[in-house]
């Protein structure tokens, strides 16, 4: 995938998907989808470059998730003074039809742009019916009775309800980053070595706790506990970060990426009176995790 962040760009008969996608949610990918049908075109995605303050998704994880949905060129636009004080037939003309060449257009039915959000998907239509290229409009999603947004999606993930953030979302939520080192002590002292992570501060997180979670390494794609917090039983001041026992697996993996998927939330973050103590719970925690992904059958 080819990602783009500055202007000009230069790139010919394209299909675009424009929106902020903080998200990249069930509804989003709506988007992505009304752009696959053109197959000698590349498929990009267009966003736009915000000062990031409790994202879903990290820049990098949307790039991430954006190639595995069949994006060719992703594009995150500065939106700077230049930009914020085009009209609407600027950004049309200069931006989407000039630099990144567009031949059909896949919008949000309630989509603005423009100085002063004075464009609309009516300009859209009249200047598509002018000028030939191809328009989508997109309605809204609805799930549990309401559209999908990345507000609500928000405020489960902060309410721990990981599985219907799932749901919204497309896809279980996930946490994708290099592995890094940690203070070893899960497999010098606890026996079970574990994968971490550090994730930006920008990113939104789920209750400190356990999870049932799902990896994918460079090896393939194995069960997994993922803890997210601060390890309060181990001494000293700890960063929040995201560790994970991965099942059946004894490979190195330092350096390297790694996607954990939360599946279900097992329990909150505690402390513990002694590591034995600590020990004999995440021994539990692995055994209820491996009886969660087999009584629901996920491979």
């Amino acid at each position: 995938m080819i990602v783009l962040e500055k202007m000009p760009y230069r790139l010919e008969h394209t299909a675009i998907c424009i929106g902020k996608f903080d998200g990249l949610h069930s509804g989003h990918r709506l988007l992505i989808d009304s752009i696959r049908e053109y197959e000698n075109k590349q498929k990009v995605l267009f966003t736009f470059s915000f000062p990031d303050t409790g994202s879903i998704y990290s820049e990098q994880e949307k790039r991430f998730l954006a190639e595995k949905l069949g994006i060719d060129v992703y594009i995150n636009c500065p939106f700077d003074d230049r930009l914020s004080h085009m009209l609407p037939e600027e950004f049309l003309d200069e931006v989407l039809r000039g630099q990144c060449g567009a031949d059909a257009i896949s919008v949000g039915e309630d989509f603005r742009f423009g100085f002063g959000r004075s464009g609309d998907v009516d300009y859209l239509r009249d200047r598509s019916e002018r000028d030939g290229f191809a328009l989508h409009v997109v309605p809204k999603k609805e799930m549990f009775g309401g559209p999908v947004s990345s507000t609500r999606i928000r405020k489960l993930l902060v309410d721990g309800e990981i599985g219907k953030a799932g749901e919204l979302l497309g896809q279980p939520y996930f946490i994708y980053g290099t592995v890094c080192h940690g203070n070893q002590i899960a497999r010098a002292r606890l026996d079970m070595p574990t994968a971490n992570q550090i994730p930006p501060p920008e990113k939104i997180l789920p209750p400190y706790g356990v999870y049932a979670s799902r990896v994918w390494t460079k090896h393939g794609i194995y069960d997994g506990v993922t803890n997210i917090g601060r390890k309060p039983t181990i001494p000293g001041e700890n960063a929040a970060g995201v560790e994970t026992h991965i099942f059946e697996f004894d490979s190195d993996l330092y350096g390297t990426k790694l996607c954990v998927e939360l599946h279900s939330f097992l329990r909150r973050e505690q402390k513990f009176s002694s590591l034995g103590a600590l020990r004999e719970q995440m021994k539990a925690d692995k055994e209820r995790c491996a009886a969660y992904f087999r009584t629901r059958g996920i491979q």
